[in-house]
């Protein structure tokens, strides 16, 4: 069985205050709320101006090629907050990047943490990956702290060019194995 067919096995999954589900067209204005502030935005694309600019992208992204790739809902109101995705899955060396937004109105609740770490669990228990990264902007110290609470550790740090930008930046590169999960809950056991 490859990856793409167990991920399609898991096209939706529910989380404690969340469902990971497919986009759909139903999506595009929802979306729109989000890719159209800057705020919510500032490490992740260019803004869209327009709605039809929006469901275009939302095609695009999450929908022409939509396995590995989720729309983040809040179970208590059903609304769209973001979106998270294998941004690229190599399934020779079983290795992914994870890549996530969400609508700032939703920050500092925990619920990108538990986004990560539940498609990482997925990834490395289900999926059989060996490897799960997340590459920050130094600047995004909240994407750094979602890595760190989901138990990504620090793998480098380095100098690239932003793919959107073109300018150049400096990244975290964080990432997760088994094996890193078993020492944190070895220590959370350990420690009570």
């Amino acid at each position: 069985m490859t990856i793409w067919t167990k991920l399609a096995a898991y096209a939706s999954l529910e989380t404690k205050h969340l469902l990971l589900r497919p986009f759909t067209s139903a999506d595009g204005q929802a979306f729109y709320q989000i890719v159209s502030n800057p705020d919510n935005l500032a490490f992740i694309f260019p803004v869209k101006t327009s709605q039809e600019e929006a469901e275009n992208l939302m095609v695009e992204m999450f929908m022409r090629t939509p396995l590995g790739k989720w729309a983040i809902i809040a179970k208590e109101t059903q609304q769209l907050i973001g979106a998270i995705s294998f941004e690229r899955l190599n399934e020779q060396t079983r290795q992914a990047e994870l890549g996530y937004f969400l609508h700032r109105d939703y920050w500092g609740q925990g619920l990108a943490t538990e986004a990560v770490k539940n498609i990482s669990f997925l990834a490395l228990y289900q999926l059989g990956l060996t490897d799960i990264s997340i590459i920050a902007h130094l600047e995004n110290r909240a994407s750094q702290r979602v890595a760190e609470k989901a138990g990504f550790v620090l793998l480098r740090q380095y100098k690239g060019s932003d793919r959107y930008s073109h300018k150049m930046r400096t990244y975290r590169h964080y990432h997760l194995t088994k094996t890193i999960l078993q020492e944190v809950e070895r220590e959370i056991h350990d420690h009570y």
